[in-house]
């Protein structure tokens, strides 16, 4: 099949088998081998189970536990400052909020803020009393709820690999972006050097939530076919870099049982279902993966080949 994302490389599948830490299943990756990009080989049944649910999202109430979900929520309100220093936007659209603490955020800063979400998205997200949420079904992905050239900075936090047509998403977000205004996507950079190191073991590929996987230079490419200049290409979140790293490391001696410490920080039901033996172990030789993972944290800040990229890119054409 040829690759949705640049369209002009074949997708190949990888020799990998990659599991999922909740499903236990396993699924193989389609790779381009123009773009590096790649994307999840699923049949349409293997959704028919529930990948998300309490066992990824945990609860309402938080996805870790209270000391790690207010160092999420302070990560989100750092985040939030820098968006306003740096575009002073009027509006915005988040496309996929979760529990919209970036939003959250903005509008404290007086930013008119907007999200849009799946309608089978869970009913705590679908009812966010701080946040205007509108919905999109599968039957009308194609319409989006909002006028043409509405906003002033549309993101995409990690988001933008979950979606089943990302291509589609990104068209119909550059309609309702104002000519000349800002598009910010995070993503997991599969051409990283910590996703090199083990792909199946790599923390941030999280399949089969993950459809995609983005290479640095393939959503740079796909971004500029779709009319944007590419402002800047930065560092991800330097939380979820280093984390990546340790947690990816953390992997190599547990193959069978991946995650199982960050459940342990998720607590509640994510971890009620972790392998107690693999946590053990990957606790015991912490004394190993977090002095390697902090140097790999500090190489791949040399060589810019970061585990989650953030790219600000700016509409040029309507």
């Amino acid at each position: 099949m040829n690759c949705p994302v640049c369209k002009q490389g074949s997708m190949q599948p990888t020799k990998e088998l990659c599991k999922d830490y909740i499903s236990e299943k396993f699924f193989k990756l389609l790779r381009c081998n123009k773009c590096s990009c790649a994307k999840t080989d699923f049949k349409e049944e293997d959704f028919q189970n529930d990948f998300y649910g309490p066992v990824y999202y945990n609860s309402s109430k938080g996805k870790f536990i209270p000391l790690i979900e207010k160092i999420f929520q302070w990560n989100h309100k750092r985040n939030a400052k820098n968006i306003y220093h740096n575009f002073k936007p009027k509006n915005v659209l988040e496309v996929g909020c979760g529990r919209a603490y970036l939003l959250k955020e903005l509008a404290n800063l007086g930013i008119e803020v907007s999200c849009l979400e799946s309608a089978t998205a869970a009913d705590w997200i679908l009812n966010n009393k701080d946040v205007t949420v509108a919905t999109l079904s599968d039957s009308d992905e194609k319409e989006w709820p909002f006028p043409v050239q509405c906003f002033d900075l549309i993101v995409y936090w990690h988001v933008f690999e979950h979606i089943d047509d990302p291509i589609l998403s990104l068209e119909q977000a550059t309609k309702t972006l104002k000519n000349g205004k800002t598009l910010c996507i995070s993503v997991p950079n599969i051409s990283s050097i910590q996703a090199r190191i083990k792909p199946t073991a790599w923390f941030h590929l999280d399949v089969p939530r993950h459809l995609y996987h983005f290479s640095k230079n393939g959503l740079v490419e796909l971004l500029t076919k779709q009319g944007y200049r590419i402002e800047k290409v930065v560092a991800g979140d330097a939380i979820q870099n280093l984390y990546g790293w340790f947690q990816t490391l953390a992997n190599l001696f547990t193959p069978n049982h991946p995650n199982t410490l960050y459940r342990f920080l998720q607590g509640g039901d994510p971890l009620r279902t972790v392998s107690k033996l693999s946590l053990v172990i990957q606790l015991v030789t912490s004394v190993i993966w977090v002095p390697a993972g902090i140097l790999g944290y500090l190489v791949e800040s040399i060589t810019g080949m970061h585990g989650n990229i953030t790219i600000y890119a700016v509409k040029t054409r309507i």
